[in-house]
């Protein structure tokens, strides 16, 4: 792209300057960064609807306390198993990765609720909706963290967007009653916010940097006990 120009900084690192987030996107990349972490929260949804199902499933049919335990433990090795096919597809095709992710997640809470046998309706959303939420996750925090390069607190408010579906889950579980409701409100407003997300998710160009700043800039940490290239010289 015209005006770039390639910095090479003291770690090693080569980065491409000079083009800003607008020139390459028509917008901020703010709303990337408002987006994906939407998105995440959208399908945290799916993660503790998950769990809420398994305590469900273990009270009603006596399973134990572990029960829930190790469905998580199930969901999120599902979870990480999607993680290959996210850099896989990143480059290309991030929003359409981030939908069929929140896809996976819809349809594991919808399935979930409507499967007569416990076992199998557990496991289908775990294995389902585990997957999609590896997808929507590991896209949104892959594609943040590579319009973000000079700053690590977008990805890392996006990962946190993960955490606080909780708060979703209390909610929606706390104004419906209905049997199942929960699951199918979870489900469809996965979907709804990812769809409606989803376009803004665009994958940051090869070792783009954005304008304003330099990555030759970046401090590099002296070891302690140290000094720098003053003291040596006035020694």
């Amino acid at each position: 792209m015209a005006g770039q120009h390639l910095v090479h900084d003291a770690r090693g690192r080569r980065s491409w300057v000079g083009a800003s987030d607008r020139m390459v996107l028509g917008y901020s990349r703010a709303w990337i960064a408002a987006a994906a972490g939407a998105t995440t929260l959208a399908a945290a949804g799916a993660e503790y609807g998950c769990g809420m199902f398994a305590v469900q499933l273990g009270t009603a049919h006596h399973w134990g306390p572990l029960t829930a335990g190790w469905a998580f433990a199930a969901w999120l090795a599902c979870q990480l198993a999607a993680l290959p096919v996210v850099r896989r597809r990143l480059s290309a095709l991030p929003a359409r990765t981030a939908l069929y992710g929140a896809v996976c997640c819809a349809l594991g809470l919808l399935l979930a609720g409507r499967i007569g046998d416990p076992a199998g309706a557990l496991t289908v959303d775990v294995v389902t909706a585990g997957t999609g939420a590896g997808l929507v996750y590991g896209t949104c925090v892959a594609v943040v963290g590579g319009w973000f390069p000079d700053k690590r607190i977008p990805a890392g408010l996006v990962s946190g967007a993960f955490a606080s579906g909780l708060l979703a889950v209390a909610l929606t579980v706390a104004t419906m009653r209905a049997p199942g409701a929960p699951l199918s409100a979870l489900a469809w407003a996965t979907v709804t916010v990812t769809a409606l997300c989803a376009p803004l998710l665009r994958t940051a160009p090869r070792r783009w940097w954005p304008s304003g700043a330099s990555p030759s800039t970046t401090p590099i940490p002296q070891p302690q006990g140290k000094s720098g290239g003053t003291d040596d010289q006035s020694a």
